[in-house]
């Protein structure tokens, strides 16, 4: 991996197959899938600045993920769906990440909620597929509110933000406590059709701008409770959709134990994508008209540094990713250390590369500062992820430090 050569030979990184299993094959069905995606890569490319400008991902681009069946990778077989493995689906926005960060980032939102929903119970996948088997859902996870327990469900209102991908869905999950008879506020996800939610637009940041990650609002709205589920479930592997589907091992795994590997990808791509884009501008720079800056042996170290962080990054994930798809496939229990130790890793990688990435900033040095300059829409791309709460490091780092001290999760960690 990676442009630093042995015995002064240098390797192209053009030549590497960066999705390649680590451990294990995929199905034929699985790589058709994945040369759909990659495919798809002139034309993210080709629109990428524009994405951002719009600040939503433009519909032709969501209308080729249909086109390849990309939406279709997690969701179930019995709704039109493709049924294939994690890996698949998380290679798959990997590999988009490459051509544009944003779509990427919004394939990965929506391609990972047709997991959750096959988590739903029977008649609310029917809700959502039944006259439409492309539906897709957005979300915003977070529990903001409390809904109020009605006869038959529960009546939402409130504001919820950060729903990347919701102009291209037609359902979203929203989290909330749900209070019940007896008083508890037990989380649930609430699935809500997006014709009664209001969409604010005020997703004007720094990063990911393409992603359209809008808030949305809700104003008494009324949500059955066969159009829910907990979130206790989610985590355990114990959802309704298990046994609506006992074909899809998927739906019996633990959320945690995977969601590492669904959006942080997009930043082991970008940071790769910086890295060759600096080392590449450095092959030919001229320093103050004078001396090639590739000749300075503090740029070589620096630039060693940097795609140190990053490789080593990709490596944590490729490497537990695939680990943790086989213990899956062979039907491995799966404990809640395990679940740690994967966000531990994954938001430890992923602090790498903005370690990377900061690194690479300081060796493209004044050009960075200019809007066009590519490493800046990178860098504030890989600093927007970073702040997601998958990725950070003080909410993976310390259950797991507590479990090792033997001390009992945090109160909101169990």
């Amino acid at each position: 991996m990676g442009t630093s050569d042995a015995g002064g030979m240098q390797s192209s990184r053009a030549t590497v197959k960066r999705n390649a299993p680590l451990s294990h094959s995929l199905s034929d069905q699985a790589e058709a899938v994945l040369d759909q995606a990659r495919a798809l890569l002139p034309a993210l490319r080709e629109r990428e600045a524009a994405t951002a400008e719009a600040r939503c991902v433009p519909d032709a681009t969501v209308a080729a993920f249909h086109a390849a069946g990309l939406p279709n990778v997690l969701q179930p077989r019995r709704f039109g769906g493709l049924q294939l493995g994690f890996d698949v689906f998380s290679r798959i926005v990997e590999t988009l990440a490459e051509g544009c960060a944003a779509s990427a980032w919004v394939y990965a939102v929506l391609g990972e909620h047709q997991w959750i929903l096959g988590c739903f119970p029977e008649q609310a996948q029917i809700d959502v597929w039944g006259d439409n088997p492309r539906a897709v859902a957005s979300s915003s996870l977070a529990p903001r509110e409390t809904a109020v327990p009605t006869l038959g469900g529960w009546r939402l209102t409130g504001q919820f933000p950060f729903s990347s991908g919701c102009q291209h869905a037609q359902w979203a999950i929203i989290g909330a406590r749900a209070e019940d008879a007896a008083g508890n506020r037990p989380t649930r996800y609430m699935l809500v059709p997006m014709q009664e939610i209001e969409q604010v637009d005020d997703w004007r940041v720094l990063g990911l701008r393409g992603t359209g990650s809008r808030s949305l609002r809700l104003r008494d709205v009324f949500v059955p409770a066969h159009r829910t589920v907990l979130l206790r479930d989610l985590l355990d592997g114990t959802t309704p959709g298990s046994a609506v589907h006992p074909d899809y091992p998927l739906l019996r795994a633990p959320r945690g134990f995977l969601v590492p590997f669904s959006l942080p990808p997009v930043a082991f791509s970008l940071a790769r994508r910086g890295l060759d884009q600096v080392t590449e501008a450095l092959r030919s720079r001229v320093s103050r008209g004078v001396r090639t800056v590739a000749d300075s042996e503090v740029t070589q170290m620096r630039l060693g540094e940097a795609s140190a962080a990053i490789d080593l990054a990709v490596l944590v994930l490729h490497t537990r990713r695939d680990q943790s798809i086989a213990a899956l496939a062979a039907g491995q229990a799966i404990g809640p250390q395990d679940i740690m130790r994967n966000r531990r890793d994954i938001a430890y990688a992923t602090d790498q590369l903005r370690v990377g990435v900061q690194q690479l900033m300081e060796l493209n040095g004044a050009r960075t500062v200019y809007d066009n300059d590519p490493l800046q829409a990178v860098l504030r791309d890989v600093l927007t992820i970073a702040t997601h709460s998958v990725v950070q490091l003080q909410l993976a780092m310390v259950p797991y430090g507590r479990s090792l001290l033997g001390l009992p999760p945090a109160a909101g960690e169990a």
